[in-house]
């Protein structure tokens, strides 16, 4: 994807497309996949990942995370806890979360939890840096928030195709359930 990145907001002044076959495809930090870019900055980056049938997340500490598988495999995220818990588990003992197929799992990127899946897949990913940036994510929403201040991308859950919209520009309608809109503000 040619970057696109201008001034403060992050993209130009006019919505533009972008498709699998567009995108870069760039290494995890720790080596063990890939992810194809459709849009970033230097404060956020929504992605797609090929999930492998078991690897680790990289670290990435300052940002918040959020995964939905978007295939129809599930994920399982396992590792030592990310945050304090009411049952009190030590930072040792494993805590296991199943993500389920169009649903999203938010989680800091210090946490580095192994990952599984019965099948390869495909995954969204959108990262934020953390007090500099906010996400939203609405799957199948039939009705789109005004979020004229935010960036928002709207991903065909089945094609992977993509329309980035900049700040300030009308979103436009979408077929209610096959989309994700995103929105990232600042």
């Amino acid at each position: 994807m040619t970057n696109r990145t201008t001034g403060e907001t992050g993209y130009g002044t006019t919505s533009f497309r972008t498709t699998a076959s567009d995108r870069t495809v760039v290494p995890w930090l720790n080596g063990q996949g890939t992810t194809q870019v459709v849009a970033e900055t230097g404060d956020w980056r929504v992605s797609i990942a090929d999930e492998p049938l078991e690897s680790t997340f990289s670290v990435i500490a300052g940002y918040d995370r959020l995964i939905i598988p978007i295939g129809s495999v599930a994920l399982e995220l396992t590792g030592p806890p990310f945050s304090a818990t009411e049952e009190g588990l030590d930072a040792v003992t494993p805590v296991c979360h199943i993500v389920d197929p169009l649903h999203a799992f938010a989680f800091p990127g210090e946490w580095a939890p192994t990952s599984r899946a019965s099948s390869r897949t495909r995954a969204l990913n959108v990262m934020t840096r953390r007090g500099v940036a906010a996400m939203t994510v609405e799957i199948g929403a039939s009705e789109i928030p005004d979020r004229s201040s935010s960036v928002r991308i709207c991903l065909d859950l089945a094609t992977e195709d993509a329309l980035i919209v900049p700040p300030g520009e009308l979103m436009p309608s979408v077929e209610p359930g096959c989309c994700a809109i995103i929105s990232i503000s600042p």
